[in-house]
């Protein structure tokens, strides 16, 4: 009781604090990746990375370049024309900035958690743009629809990979993984 009486109201006891701190090691380990965006040099450098790739692809989509890149002139087109990783990129930065705009505080950790989804939106970007070639026919590089469809895969990441593995949940034969198709059923 006396304890009680000593320390204020709503503050911890003392040897609550000992386990709280002996609990969580991992995050005393890595205080910097705590620390907010803006304080940390880290933190500043992701985001000016960032703004210089924004401004590069932009800069990219908007110069139109008929003639072969420096170095790569011996290949042949490839399946997918160059504006697909691009837009699918340039919408995965758009979601960094647009969450960095609702949450300017957020920490490194979290700014960086917000850029691995750069890398996942090219997979994605390139996997819609097949389907659009092969449900609308060839020549879908001049249907602007196909562009903004690649540009909103790569802006909304984790809900195409979500409704993506939804639908392979459903396309795929029910005795495959029957554990995953229970788990991955709540959400639909």
């Amino acid at each position: 009781m006396s304890d009680s009486s000593e320390r204020a109201r709503g503050e911890p006891p003392a040897e609550d604090s000992t386990l709280g701190a002996e609990a969580a090691p991992a995050a005393d380990d890595r205080p910097w990746l705590a620390r907010t965006w803006y304080r940390s040099r880290l933190g500043a450098a992701v985001v000016a990375v960032d703004v210089l790739l924004t401004a590069v692809l932009a800069a990219a989509a908007s110069v139109a370049v008929d003639a072969p890149f420096a170095g790569v002139g011996g290949l042949g087109p490839g399946i997918v024309p160059p504006f697909v990783p691009l837009f699918s990129l340039l919408g995965a930065l758009g979601f960094v900035f647009t969450a960095l705009v609702e949450r300017f505080d957020a920490s490194v950790g979290t700014l960086v958690r917000y850029n691995l989804r750069l890398p996942a939106a090219l997979p994605l970007g390139v996997g819609v743009y097949l389907l659009s070639d092969l449900l609308l026919g060839q020549g879908v590089d001049e249907v602007p629809l196909v562009v903004g469809t690649v540009f909103l895969s790569g802006l909304y990441v984790n809900l195409a990979y979500k409704r993506l593995g939804a639908l392979a949940r459903r396309l795929l034969p029910p005795g495959r993984g029957g554990s995953e198709d229970r788990s991955g059923r709540g959400g639909n």
